[in-house]
């Protein structure tokens, strides 16, 4: 499997997360919005040297920014999410590791 196998599979992983994001926030946002938050967190990562990783690092972003939002417009909704704060301040740390590296000029 070479890099240009990888490197079309992202813009279908990304369809792919859009689709089940959109469908994970239906009752909170409308799927433009839903859309716009995963093209903006993957707009940066597009052109990543290494791709392997880009729809995971696109999705912890857009998770993390959908929440915001839904925080924002209703402080009452709690969302499904099962993660505690260290845990998921560690994933945040090492996730920004990750695409500094895949960002970097070769």
């Amino acid at each position: 499997m070479g890099a240009n196998t990888v490197e079309a599979a992202v813009p279908d992983a990304i369809q792919e997360l859009t689709d089940r994001l959109t469908a994970s926030y239906a009752n909170l946002l409308t799927a433009a919005i839903v859309r716009d938050v995963v093209q903006d967190s993957y707009r940066p990562l597009s052109n990543a040297r290494i791709p392997t990783y880009v729809p995971i690092l696109v999705e912890h972003s857009s998770r993390t920014k959908l929440r915001q939002l839904t925080r924002r417009s209703d402080s009452a909704v709690r969302l499904r999410e099962h993660s505690d704060g260290l845990r998921g301040h560690s994933i945040t740390r090492a996730c920004r590791r990750v695409r500094v590296a895949l960002t970097r000029p070769a």
